[in-house]
């Protein structure tokens, strides 16, 4: 039976399922998938206000970055976009500072924000990325270039602290 019919025959049944249900069925699904890839440690923060088909749009995007292995990672991405990201052992202090500053403003570009990593000198936050951070997300071609992804490079920054990165983030971004 095809689509068409399918949805004839559940309009007839009374079954009938709006595009709306189906979005956030399919958002709930997410919800459920993005937990179990974090061993039940997920949240994310979306505005009550945000529309429903950006919320759905936003919500596969996050998917699709968090399942790693199933597309090319940050650091494959930033490569193919140009960016090239050699070891950070044949860079000194200066050149590794230039070469953090050129893949913070591609990641920016792609909406992924770094947090986590003031402790660290621009030679070591230089090589947690190519050694760490820049396998940990796949290169996504956002639907909705208005939504943002953090990062915590450090691992260790509790909830509270990166939802506060968040409250402020959506805070100064209403000033602007």
């Amino acid at each position: 039976m095809g689509r068409k019919s399918r949805e004839k025959k559940e309009r007839r049944e009374g079954g009938f399922v709006t595009k709306d249900q189906k979005r956030e069925a399919r958002i709930e699904e997410i919800e459920q998938e993005l937990t179990r890839l974090a061993d039940g440690d997920h949240e994310s923060w979306i505005a009550p206000d945000y529309p429903l088909a950006d919320r759905h749009a936003y919500m596969e995007d996050v998917l699709a970055f968090e399942s790693v292995g199933s597309g090319p990672s940050l650091f494959e991405g930033l490569e193919a976009h140009g960016v090239s990201l050699p070891r950070p052992e044949d860079l000194d202090e200066d050149e590794s500072l230039d070469k953090l500053r050129e893949v913070v403003l591609a990641l920016i570009d792609q909406g992924v924000f770094l947090i986590g990593f003031e402790h660290l000198s621009p030679r070591d936050f230089y090589s947690t990325l190519w050694n760490e951070t820049l396998w940990e997300g796949c290169w996504v071609k956002r639907r909705n270039r208005k939504a943002i992804t953090f990062m915590d490079v450090s691992h260790q920054l509790p909830r509270s602290e990166v939802m506060r990165y968040m409250a402020d983030f959506q805070r100064l971004s209403r000033v602007q």
